[in-house]
């Protein structure tokens, strides 16, 4: 049974081209912000750095997404002209070339954005050794350390999926298009599994288990200061000793920022990243479904896609509201 016929696939990849072209370049124009704002504030703290390499990787990110978006409309233009609106180039072949840089990048961010998490979690639970564990000299090693692996490990992808000069049958000329190796799936599935499934995966997990450290410490900090005040009390002052107690109750303005810049982060992350893990999780339950639903799987991909590249693009709406040294910099 076909669920997605090739006409109406081409008519969605038409659609989902053009929006994920308007969001690669708003994200390409945020992020050369950030990039621009970060360098600015100067690399005087392990967070600013790290905000630093998420933006370099997040625009490169955007530029082969961009490449990738124009490519799928001028294949959706051949499509609904049945072929006799044509380019020098195979669009597909065009689109595999971007996809493989930006699959390759991909894994920066994410691992980026890890690191983050268990950075600010640190800065709650102990603030006092945050800057010996999170330097600036190692967070550069460590942000070089995933750049690294990011390309060390997509490197057997690479022969597997590229550009040759061949016949496109499609259109009876010999042009640029797409090869595509027959050993791709097996290497694909390994290499992908442990590059961007275990981390997407064991993210989400890290991030939950920071978040609740984070609260779990505010809130045992909160009580405390309850208690000292409380204790402070004297017996014919008890009136205005119920005012303070309520008062005390309350979180600081600092807490209530890193809890609220934590708590919006995390939710970005988790509902980009959350189709990632049910579409891999579908692939297991499913593992023909690309076979016999190329155009179903490959939509539902673009549409995990266009979702991570929207999270990505409004990170510096966050920046700007929660963090008053990014808004003095900032003169956009």
């Amino acid at each position: 049974m076909i669920l997605l016929t090739e006409h109406q696939f081409a008519i969605i990849e038409g659609f989902y081209s053009t929006l994920g072209t308007a969001v690669s370049l708003f994200g390409l124009v945020t992020n050369a912000i950030n990039i621009y704002t970060f360098v600015a504030m100067g690399a005087d703290d392990g967070v600013t750095v790290s905000f630093l390499f998420l933006s370099a990787a997040e625009f490169v990110c955007f530029l082969a997404a961009l490449g990738q978006e124009v490519s799928m409309i001028f294949w959706f233009i051949e499509m609904i002209t049945g072929y006799r609106t044509v380019f020098s180039i195979q669009p597909m072949a065009a689109n595999g070339f971007f996809g493989n840089i930006r699959n390759c990048l991909f894994t920066i961010p994410v691992l980026i954005t890890l690191y983050l998490a268990v950075a600010k979690c640190a800065c709650v639970v102990r603030p006092l050794h945050f800057k010996n564990m999170f330097s600036v000299r190692r967070t550069v090693a460590v942000m070089t350390g995933i750049c690294v692996f990011a390309v060390l490990s997509y490197l057997p992808i690479f022969p597997t999926l590229g550009v040759i000069v061949d016949l496109d049958p499609f259109i009876n000329q010999t042009r640029p298009v797409l090869y595509i190796s027959p050993y791709l799936d097996i290497i694909k599935n390994v290499v992908w599994n442990a590059r961007d499934s275990v981390p997407s995966f064991a993210s989400q997990i890290i991030i939950i288990v920071c978040i609740f450290l984070m609260a779990h410490t505010l809130s045992r900090a909160a009580s405390f200061r309850q208690s000292t005040k409380a204790a402070r009390i004297t017996t014919d002052a008890a009136d205005s000793g119920v005012l303070v107690l309520k008062s005390s109750a309350r979180l600081s303005g600092t807490e209530l920022q890193v809890i609220k810049q934590v708590a919006v982060i995390s939710v970005i992350y988790i509902i980009g990243n959350t189709p990632k893990i049910l579409e891999f999780i579908a692939f297991i339950l499913f593992p023909d479904l690309t076979q016999h639903h190329q155009f179903l799987t490959i939509a539902m991909a673009n549409s995990r896609e266009l979702i991570e590249m929207i999270m990505s693009a409004v990170n510096i709406i966050i920046y700007y509201k929660y963090n008053s040294k990014f808004r003095s910099f900032c003169k956009f």
